[in-house]
């Protein structure tokens, strides 16, 4: 597996990754927002082209299969930080450390935040693992509701084996 920069040609990979990953993640939920392939791939070409943070790709011969973006924080209250954008894997690779891999992308020594759907339990233990805790954030969301986890290192949990 590599972890490399992303660039426009992989746009139309991380939006697939993207809808994957977002729908198996969120099945059973009533998402009537739902944004299409096309929309994803828009959000994507324009993040790179207008420089809207980091983005990097993990690829498994040859093909993308797992994306993460982060910059500077967009919360007022956390200025001057970072904030994890995203984190997608495909869903038939999820629990095999390219999350993990992919995370190695954002520095370490610095406070890191991102939003995560409340109910999304999966996501939210793979975040506490590496040290993200809730820090009282929560809104309505685009689609359901979140809650900001964050950190003030990149030290993970006591015991945390990477996988």
């Amino acid at each position: 597996m590599l972890i490399r920069e992303a660039t426009t040609a992989d746009v139309p990979a991380v939006a697939q990754v993207h809808l994957d990953s977002w729908d198996a993640a969120k099945e059973g939920l009533d998402l009537p927002t739902r944004r299409t392939r096309e929309q994803r791939t828009e959000h994507w070409t324009t993040f790179l082209d207008e420089g809207g943070g980091e983005l990097w790709v993990a690829e498994d011969h040859g093909r993308v299969v797992g994306f993460i973006a982060f910059g500077s924080s967009r919360d007022e209250d956390r200025q001057g930080q970072i904030e994890l954008y995203t984190l997608y894997v495909d869903p038939a690779l999820w629990g095999t450390g390219i999350g993990s891999a992919l995370m190695g992308m954002v520095p370490s020594d610095a406070p890191v935040s991102l939003w995560v759907s409340e109910a999304n339990a999966r996501a939210r233990s793979f975040y506490e693992k590496r040290g993200f805790d809730p820090d009282g954030a929560a809104e309505a969301g685009h689609h359901v509701p979140v809650i900001r986890v964050a950190r003030t290192s990149g030290s993970e949990r006591p015991g945390y084996r990477g996988f």
